[in-house]
């Protein structure tokens, strides 16, 4: 065969082989893409999703706060403008009829509690204004009989009244609140007009976020309070409020564009607190872009991965020698993948066991700024924030000794004998840490001490870590309101303590297995496993033991014998 004939040959075999991996290839990138990708496509898609609801939800809570919040204030502001007249007009001081001079006076008293106050008036049973202080000098009418507010009044069973927002003689928006009075036969009506902007400045003063927008309709509908560059007062609003309902949630086309607003009905006036997002939506979506953007970023990388990926496995299937140390490469990676899984696992129980110290000490530094700080006028004593230091130093070394109490699965810690009484180690532990969180979850703590118990040689933390473990757990197994009750005593040689709870109680086929590490009854991502494993590791290390008693629904005792004297 010549040359020529060879060169072919070789060239398609060649082109065959290449066909053949080039196929492979493809083969192993659209397997690890299903494999790969499109797993990560789906859980970003339902993430994303579960990500746009609760933004949603978030918004919708949010205003609705802001809502309910607001009209309890505007609901206050009245309350105390209709108090501050009624304390004027019951004042026994309160000359009927006035003279000019005090009204002037009286005007002045009512704006000393709100700047609001704009003028008041008296009028008599015709509804004749016989007084008046404020900016006007002369009225065209002053018989006001026929108003609505006075007929109200004058007729109806109530001592005040608050009128909707309107223009008034001087074309400028107010409203007015009038109580009333008999003073023997007489009837009088006093009346304030208040300025409307100071109250949308009192309201929006308080406000603590920039993404709303807040306005104030009456039952009509119409704007009561409103923002400029949103509204104009007075004017027909676009929101659409279910009257049965106090505080709720509902949505208007406000710009040919579906928005949604939270509203609160008021209790002093008929008017609706009503709270809008102001940027919310364009807030949401442009986070809503980057965490596409980024999602897609990722699955062109994982796809550039994979690609390459494929390419490598397909080329080592070329050489046997690179296809074994490619095997060798994988089951280095999975051994040290699972190297790191087991120090992921133990270093969230370090997590889950140092918390509670953590917690202290943030507890304890938030007091001794307290204490510090000079608007709280405390001028504390350094023997004052002595303690609390104390406190911080004892959790930062409770913080260590829990550590290498839970790094004693792999090796052994010296501890720290001396002689303790346990009811001191149980008050101390329980009132320092547990009576204020308890009583805040309505759980209460009953102590059944036994007064003639011996002292006993062992280290007060560990013992102190159990009963950290065993209360933690007796609070999560509660539904408040619950009780844990705390006993001690003497059986043998040994002394006790006992944590009973009335929580959800503990399964026969659970109380088999509770003290194995990493087991735990609670919920995933509320526990570790390990608080019981380790109690039951430092009691057995002092030579001693724990029962188990449980009625499912009713509760559990954990019952914790302790040598008096060790070996």
């Amino acid at each position: 065969m010549d040359d020529n004939k060879k060169s072919d040959i070789v060239n398609k075999d060649t082109l065959q082989t290449e066909r053949y991996y080039k196929g492979l290839q493809i083969k192993h990138i659209i397997r690890l893409s299903v494999t790969y990708l499109l797993p990560m496509i789906i859980l970003i898609i339902y993430f994303q999703l579960q990500y746009t609801e609760l933004i949603q939800e978030s918004d919708s809570l949010h205003i609705k706060s802001i809502a309910e919040n607001k009209s309890n204030m505007l609901d206050l502001f009245m309350n105390e403008r209709v108090v501050n007249l009624i304390n004027l007009i019951d004042d026994p001081k309160f000359k009927f009829p006035p003279d000019s001079a005090l009204m002037i006076e009286y005007l002045e008293r009512l704006r000393k509690d709100s700047d609001a106050f704009t003028d008041i008036d008296l009028f008599d049973f015709e509804g004749n204004r016989i007084a008046y202080a404020g900016p006007i000098e002369k009225f065209e009418i002053t018989n006001y009989s026929a108003e609505k507010w006075f007929i109200k009044l004058k007729e109806g069973s109530e001592r005040f009244i608050i009128t909707d927002i309107y223009l008034g003689y001087r074309m400028q928006p107010h409203f007015t609140i009038a109580v009333n009075r008999n003073v023997g036969e007489n009837f009088y009506v006093l009346r304030a007009t208040l300025e409307p902007t100071k109250i949308y400045n009192f309201l929006i003063s308080y406000e603590k976020t920039s993404d709303t927008y807040i306005s104030i309709i009456n039952s009509d509908g119409y704007y009561q309070l409103v923002n400029p560059s949103f509204g104009q007062l007075l004017a027909l609003s676009p929101y659409n409020v279910n009257s049965d309902e106090k505080l709720g949630l509902s949505y208007s086309y406000i710009n040919n564009k579906k928005q949604k607003f939270a509203y609160c009905w008021l209790s002093a006036v008929d008017w609706i607190v009503i709270v809008q997002k102001a940027n919310g939506t364009d807030s949401f979506w442009h986070i809503n872009s980057l965490t596409i953007v980024f999602s897609l970023i990722l699955l062109i990388i994982m796809f550039i991965v994979i690609v390459l990926r494929s390419k490598q496995i397909v080329e080592s299937q070329r050489q046997k020698d690179e296809a074994e140390e490619e095997k060798a490469i994988v089951e280095l990676q999975l051994e040290h993948a699972s190297k790191l899984a087991s120090v992921g696992e133990l270093a969230a129980g370090i997590a889950h066991e140092i918390n509670n110290p953590l917690a202290i000490v943030a507890s304890e530094v938030g007091l001794i700024k307290d204490l510090i700080d000079p608007q709280f006028n405390q001028q504390p004593d350094i023997k004052d924030i002595i303690p609390h230091l104390d406190n911080i130093h004892d959790a930062a070394f409770r913080c260590r000794d829990i550590t290498r109490k839970l790094l004693s699965f792999v090796r052994h810690s010296d501890v720290q004998l001396k002689e303790y009484n346990l009811n001191d180690i149980i008050d101390d532990l329980v009132d320092s840490f547990f009576e204020r969180e308890f009583t805040v979850s309505n759980i209460r703590i009953i102590k059944n001490y036994a007064n003639d118990l011996p002292k006993i040689t062992t280290d007060a933390n560990q013992i102190k870590q159990v009963l950290l473990n065993l209360l933690n757990n007796a609070k999560d197994a509660i539904t408040p309101p619950g009780t844990i009750t705390i006993t001690t005593g003497k059986k043998g040689d040994y002394v006790f303590f006992a944590i009973k709870d009335t929580g959800c109680g503990i399964t026969k086929d659970q109380i088999d297995k509770i003290f194995l590490p990493f087991y735990t009854t609670k919920e995933v991502g509320k526990g570790t496993g390990l608080g019981l494993s380790v109690s039951y590791g430092i009691v057995r290390n002092f030579g001693g033991d724990i029962e188990v008693e449980s009625i499912p629904g009713k509760g559990s005792t954990f019952r914790v014998y302790l040598p008096i004297k060790l070996f």
